[in-house]
């Protein structure tokens, strides 16, 4: 399995670090799908239970361009989709290298923080999403699990859930 040495990782606006250094591995997804046409999740790793599969989205960040654009852009379709197809993307590659063996639950998550994404929203966000995700397959057509849970948060709400994995603002 790929594992990435530096567990303490800046996302691509360079605003934000994730620290994953309590965990026994995380995959940086960019840098791994450099080149190839796949739609990839920012970062995939393990937690004592479950396979964590983190997509995140910031319009909150200092010298955002066009904060209210998130919320227009999540009002439409292809945000689901979008969306929908990283995780598909990030777990065929996942799987191809022999990821989740142990077979643990894997939980799907969008960080999402913006002008106006409130928890209302959020929910919204997640309805319309986990309807584009592959639920139903493991009673019908598969062995295994697929996925397992699709989660949308705020910031906030990911230290509540996730404490051992810390997102924190990079000083300047």
């Amino acid at each position: 399995m790929i594992n990435s040495n530096d567990k303490i990782l800046i996302e691509e606006n360079g605003q934000y670090q994730f620290d994953f250094s309590t965990l026994e591995y995380v995959w940086e997804m960019d840098t791994l799908t450099t080149g190839v046409m796949l739609s990839d999740v920012d970062f995939i790793t393990e937690t004592n239970k479950d396979v964590l599969f983190i997509e995140y989205k910031n319009a909150n960040i200092k010298d955002a361009v066009k904060p209210e654009a998130m919320l227009k852009k999540i009002k439409h379709g292809d945000f689901y989709q979008s969306i929908a197809r990283k995780f598909y993307d990030s777990l065929l590659l996942f799987w191809a290298n022999k990821g989740n063996e142990k077979e643990s639950p894997i939980v799907y998550v969008l960080i999402i923080e913006g002008p106006s994404l409130d928890k209302k929203i959020r929910r919204q966000l997640k309805l319309k999403i986990m309807k584009q995700l592959p639920f139903k397959l493991k009673e019908r057509l598969t062995d295994r699990e697929i996925i397992s849970n699709f989660e949308v948060y705020d910031l906030a709400e990911w230290a509540e859930k996730y404490p051992d994995i810390k997102i924190t603002p990079i000083e300047s």
